[in-house]
This record gives C-alpha cells, sequence and structure tokens, in this order.
C-alpha cells in the first residue's frame, strides 16, 4: 500500500487542500488520524495496526488504485460563468429547443451519462432551470439579435396565418421577409398562442402588438394572408391603404 493510495481508506474533508494538515476520518472504525497528503505516515501506521488484514490485501492488490489527488480532480466541475460551461449549456439549450425535444431529457440518466462521457466537469442543468432561467434568456436574446437584422432591412414583407390545433388552442404565426446583403432571408417573427375569439378586431391587436414589440411597423410593405373573413376584414379597416395587402385562397 503506497502512502497515498492509503488515503481512500479515510475521509477527507470537503475543504481539503493539498499540504494542509486535517484529520481524517477511519471508514472502517470512524477513527481521526491526523495528517496530510505529504506525511500520511500516521495513516499508514493506523491501518497497520488497526486493520492489518485490509492493509496486507490492499498491498498485495496489483490494480493500480487511484490517488487522492486524481478522485479531486475527476469530481471537479466547472463554475457557472466557466466558458467552457456556458458553450456547452449553450449548445444544449439549442439543441432541445432546434429538435423540440422535452426538457425532461436532463433528468435521463442515459443523457446524464452520455455528457459525462463526453466532458467530466460539465454540470447538466437541472430542467428547472432550464425552464425557469436559461430557455427565457436565450429567448430574449435571439429575439434581440432579431430586431437588430430587422433595423438593416430598407422593408419587410409578412405572411401571416391564424389555426386552431385539436385541442381548439388558436396559434397566430408570423413570418418576415426582405433582402439584406443582396440575398433573400425569411424568419419566424412570431408563433404564440392566439387567445379568445379570432375576430378582425382581435387579429389586428396581435398583429399590432407583434410588429411593435419588433420594431418594424413603419417597413411593412405588404402583407399575405388566407382569404377567411376575418383576415380579410382585419387588414382592410383603415390604416392599411400605404402597403399591399394579398388574400390567398
Amino acid at each position: 500500500m503506497s502512502s497515498k493510495s492509503v488515503l481512500e481508506h479515510f475521509t477527507v474533508p470537503d475543504d481539503f487542500q493539498n499540504g494542509n494538515t486535517f484529520k481524517g476520518k477511519c471508514m472502517h472504525c470512524g477513527t481521526l488520524i491526523s495528517g496530510s497528503y505529504k506525511v500520511t505516515s500516521n495513516f499508514v501506521t493506523h491501518m497497520k495496526r488497526k486493520h492489518r488484514d485490509l492493509y496486507i490485501l490492499h498491498s498485495e492488490n496489483k490494480e493500480i488504485q487511484p490517488t487522492l489527488t486524481q478522485c479531486i480532480k475527476k469530481s471537479v466541475k466547472y463554475s457557472p460563468s466557466d466558458p467552457k460551461q456556458l458553450e456547452m449549456t449553450n449548445a444544449l439549450i439549442m439543441f432541445i429547443a432546434g429538435d423540440l425535444l422535452p426538457l425532461s431529457i436532463v433528468e435521463s440518466e442515459e443523457f446524464k451519462n452520455l455528457m459525462e462521457k463526453a466532458d467530466t466537469k460539465y454540470q447538466v442543468p437541472s430542467r428547472k432551470h432550464l425552464s425557469s432561467k436559461l430557455l427565457h434568456e436565450k429567448s430574449v436574446e435571439i429575439k434581440n439579435n432579431l430586431v437588430n437584422t430587422l433595423k438593416r432591412a430598407e422593408s419587410v414583407c409578412l405572411t401571416i396565418d391564424l389555426w386552431s390545433s385539436r385541442q381548439m388552442r388558436g396559434f397566430l404565426g408570423i413570418t418576415g421577409h426582405f433582402i439584406l446583403d443582396w440575398a433573400m432571408k425569411s424568419v419566424m417573427i412570431c408563433c404564440k398562442r392566439f387567445k379568445g375569439r379570432h375576430t378582425a378586431e382581435s387579429i389586428r391587436s396581435e398583429y399590432e402588438e407583434v410588429v411593435t414589440s419588433f420594431e418594424i411597423g413603419f417597413k411593412i410593405a405588404a402583407i399575405v394572408s388566407d382569404n377567411a373573413s376575418n383576415m380579410v376584414k382585419a387588414f382592410s379597416i383603415p390604416g392599411f391603404d400605404d402597403f399591399k395587402v394579398d388574400h390567398e385562397s
């Protein structure tokens, strides 16, 4: 048994620092023994006198045992502000959102094992932390980036649709289309719950809220929607005379 591997038989305090003296608790009898990582003679003596059979068995074991330093390094995790922790968490958020995966994936033991294999220092965020903070922050970041992109466009054309799910929940979708740097761009501006009756007034109110939020109200060159009566009426209300409105069947 080496002087370093003997420490595997003792519980080391959490605030242990290499070189400092500490009291290790024997895992076999509970006795507190003073020593340090560099001076382990007290621990070796205790094992020889009180647990001789274990000491001999350990000494004869030819399998290489991990040192205390190796164990400590393995357990060290990235801090929340570490660039690598932030980079991997951002990739995880985009993975979940991009593939429409359930947030419960971070609670999967197989997923945790995968992340452990990928990087032992990475701390997988909890489901609650994802839903209450991380996803909201990413949503705000993406919206701000889109607002800045739309500011560079000279004009924007919109397509608008309103539909109900099988559970009869209404949704409003608005996409934007514009030319930037001599290339056609198409973006999803919103896909949100539409509560209440699908009246022309409600549609117009939601529309105005969205274009105001993205600061593009004065840039709209054309709007394309279906020819449902409520859509036709919503964009026939005075105020839409300055740009083209198409209602496709």
